[in-house]
This record gives C-alpha cells, sequence and structure tokens, in this order.
C-alpha cells in the first residue's frame, strides 16, 4: 500500500489547532495526512470539556486531520504511535485509557479525537521541552531524558509512524497496545458522567472499549470515562 503524504501548515500562535482544522478541513487535500502544529495555543482544549491542556511554547501542539468516517481506534491509534516514537528512548512509557500518555505514572501526552463532515480531527498535546504544573502528575520529555528535542522532528516521526499503524489497522496492534495498557489486572475506579464504578481492568475490547470485572464477577464494557487506579489504603 501506497504511504500516504503528510503535509504539514505550522502557526506561530493560535486559539486551538483543532478548531482550526475543523473549520478548514474542506480545504485540505483529502489524499494526504494534514498535520497542523503550533508554537503556542491560547485554547487549547483536553477530552473533558472543564480541563484545558495548558500549551506552552516549548511543548507540542498538533492536530491531524484524516478525510475518513469516524473511526472509533484512531483515539488508540494516535497515542500508541506517540509511544513508539518516545519509547526509542528507553522510558518506561504506558497507556492510560483512552488516549493518555503515561511515562514512569506521569502524564505527558493527551489525546483530543473530533469528527466532523469532512473528516476526523486528532488532537495531541506533548509536554517535550517544557513541564506543565497541572493538578495531575505531570513530566516532560526534557525532564526525562536531559536534552532539548526538535519539535517539528518529533511532530513528523508521530505523524509516520501514525499513518503506519493505520494502514495496519488496530486489530494488529491490539496485541501490542494492551501491554502498554496502565493498571491492566488491577483495581480501577471507572467515572462515567456522575456514576463511579470499580472493579478490575481486564483489558480492551477489539473496538477499543474498556473491560472490567465487577466484584459480582460481571464483566462491564466502558465506552468512554475516566479511569483512575484503586489505590489500597
Amino acid at each position: 500500500m501506497k504511504v500516504m503524504e503528510v503535509h504539514r501548515i505550522h502557526f506561530t500562535e493560535i486559539d486551538s489547532t483543532n478548531a482550526w482544522a475543523k473549520e478548514h478541513g474542506a480545504e485540505f487535500d483529502p489524499k494526504k495526512l494534514t498535520c497542523i502544529t503550533a508554537d503556542v495555543q491560547t485554547a487549547g482544549r483536553g477530552l473533558y470539556a472543564n480541563r484545558r491542556w495548558v500549551s506552552k511554547k516549548g511543548n507540542l501542539h498538533m492536530s491531524l486531520f484524516l478525510a475518513i468516517p469516524p473511526d472509533p481506534n484512531l483515539s488508540q491509534i494516535l497515542p500508541f504511535a506517540a509511544v513508539q516514537v518516545i519509547q526509542k528512548e528507553n522510558l518506561f512509557v504506558q497507556i492510560k485509557w483512552p488516549n493518555d500518555v503515561l511515562v514512569e505514572g506521569k502524564k505527558i501526552c493527551g489525546v483530543l479525537v473530533e469528527n466532523t463532515p469532512q473528516g476526523v480531527v486528532l488532537g495531541l498535546g506533548m509536554n517535550v521541552n517544557t513541564k506543565i504544573e497541572t493538578d495531575q502528575p505531570t513530566t516532560s520529555l526534557k525532564e526525562l531524558t536531559k536534552k532539548e528535542w526538535d519539535l517539528e522532528n518529533l511532530a513528523l516521526a508521530i505523524s509516520e509512524k501514525f499513518l503506519e499503524n493505520w494502514q495496519k489497522g488496530f486489530l494488529a496492534l491490539k496485541e501490542e497496545f494492551e501491554k502498554l495498557l496502565a493498571y491492566k489486572g488491577e483495581s480501577i475506579t471507572c467515572k462515567i458522567g456522575e456514576k463511579i464504578l470499580e472493579g478490575i481492568l481486564l483489558g480492551i475490547t477489539d473496538e477499543g472499549h474498556l473491560q472490567i470485572e465487577r466484584e459480582d464477577g460481571t464483566i462491564h464494557q466502558i465506552f468512554s470515562g475516566e479511569i483512575h487506579q484503586l489505590r489500597s489504603n
């Protein structure tokens, strides 16, 4: 299969690369993967509406646009690509379902996937050369590797690895993805709206849904939610 070309668009400052991609998706070449990056985002967004991704200069703020119908596995394929790129530094990297990347148990990257009439927008924010202080434990690539990272090369490497994985299909990646799954086999809580479920994280389905086993032995599939490791007192 011919590898799709990556078309790069870069801004010094923008409100949100995802918002811009959604607004201009009809203008992009549907035969290419469009990669939009920015030095600074003034209104970057996270997976949850009440959270903002702090977007300082020196970190990676990027959105990918694919002119395809909605695909539920894209939100696993993109963080998996990011992991493959940074794993080369011999870091202990995990994926916290649905699509956060953790290094040494601290968040380094988040993904937001949005569907539009023209295609799919995949936003990725990664702490690279500046550590971000948030209400969650975080880290950065520079802090971990003691070196400055070239953001342009990093964005291209993740884009190309994403394309390679997307063309393989998620089922070809699922076994390796599950090896990276944080808290697998452990007790977790999963917040779904106002409801909180507790159980053992078993793994994911072929569609990328979470599977947990409740105390009564029933298996639940989780389509969306926020999980946390349940620590014993």
